[in-house]
Parts: structure tokens; C-alpha cells; sequence
């Protein structure tokens, strides 16, 4: 009990813990989005200024129907989806599952997590998100995206080479949250230098 409460005193454990958790929450948050936002997005077809893209009616027939559950649920009937197409797979489903779960845990049970007496494995779970966010994402540039534009359709190229912006993010996300103060200021002073050379 007293180490608990030395951990839950201590600026540096605590402050690893919250970073951790919420670049957690934060990736997780980037995942939901490349499963049930771009699927939505993408059988989309009209704007509107109060709510955006607006689906077709295509949507609820391809997407929203496949939900196990039968509920029309977004995010369940886009995994599905998902799967049909071939943009991931068995175990990737099976994971997607795994890190819900763990961010449901964090949200819900947060105080216990940063006070030590729940853990989170974030280590061996972090990569694994950053592996689904980029695989789903680069499957929506190369197959929607490039595949749609002229100039770049037919071209032959690396699928390995294709960098989603999400998988920058999340990178430099880590990197200045979480990497030692040396590299975390680096990338600020890399801005800084180019933000002052071009007088933005």
C-alpha cells in the first residue's frame, strides 16, 4: 500500500502513466476513425453545413446491415465491411476487439490506472494500434485515393513506401510525449528553425 502511494506522490510515474494512457486513448480514437469514419465518408454524397457528409442509401444496405448484432451499429457493421474487402483480416478483427476492450478498461477505471492498481500493458498494445491505424489507413490511400486519381492510377509503386499521415502523427506523438527530452525537443527546434527561415 505504501509503495502504491509513493508511485501516486510521483510526479514521474504519474506523469508516464497519464501520458501513456492518453496517447492510448488518443491512437484508439485515430483508429475508430480509419474503421467507421472513412467507410462512412467514403458511401457519402451530400453536404450539409450542420452535419457534414451525409450517406447514401447505400450505406445502410452495405455497411450498416453487416453489423452482427443487427443494430445498424457503425463501428461493428464497418469491421465487417472491412473484411469483406480484404483491408484486414482474422487476426486483425481479433485485435481491434482486443484494444477496444483495454480502451474501454482505461476510460472507465482511469484513477486506478494512474494510481498503479490496474495495469496497462501499453508497451506490447501501443504497437499494435499504430500497426491497425496504418494498414487501414494506407489500404483507404492506395485503393481509394491513388486508385481514383488520374494522375496516379496504373502507376506501379511500394504499398510499404505509402506513409499515412495518421502513422506521422502517432509518431511524433510518441516521440514528444513519451521520448527522452534530448529527442523530444529536437522536432521543436527543427520547427522553430524552419518556421523562422520561412518567416510563417
Amino acid at each position: 500500500m505504501a509503495n502504491d502511494w509513493a508511485d501516486f506522490l510521483n510526479p514521474d510515474v504519474v506523469r508516464t502513466r497519464l501520458l501513456r494512457t492518453g496517447l492510448f486513448l488518443v491512437a484508439h480514437e485515430m483508429l475508430l476513425s480509419a474503421i467507421k469514419d472513412r467507410t462512412h465518408d467514403f458511401y457519402s454524397n451530400t453536404w450539409t453545413a450542420a452535419d457534414g457528409w451525409k450517406p447514401s442509401p447505400k450505406y445502410r444496405e452495405k455497411v450498416l446491415s453487416l453489423d452482427p448484432k443487427s443494430k445498424n451499429d457503425p463501428f461493428r457493421a464497418s469491421i465487417v465491411w472491412l473484411r469483406q474487402i480484404d483491408a484486414i483480416d482474422e487476426q486483425d478483427e481479433a485485435t481491434i476487439r482486443e484494444l477496444t476492450e483495454e480502451r474501454n478498461r482505461l476510460a472507465h477505471e482511469l484513477r486506478n490506472v494512474l494510481g498503479g492498481t490496474i495495469e496497462h500493458d501499453f508497451e506490447s498494445l501501443f504497437p499494435k494500434l499504430i500497426h491497425l491505424v496504418t494498414k487501414i489507413d494506407r489500404w483507404w490511400i492506395v485503393n481509394v485515393e491513388i486508385a481514383t486519381d488520374p494522375d496516379l492510377a496504373g502507376k506501379e509503386f511500394d504499398e510499404d513506401d505509402v506513409t499515412p499521415g495518421s502513422l506521422m502523427l502517432l509518431q511524433v506523438l510518441n516521440q514528444v510525449a513519451l521520448g527522452n527530452d534530448e529527442d523530444a525537443w529536437e522536432l521543436y527546434h527543427a520547427f522553430a528553425s524552419a518556421r523562422d527561415d520561412t518567416n510563417l
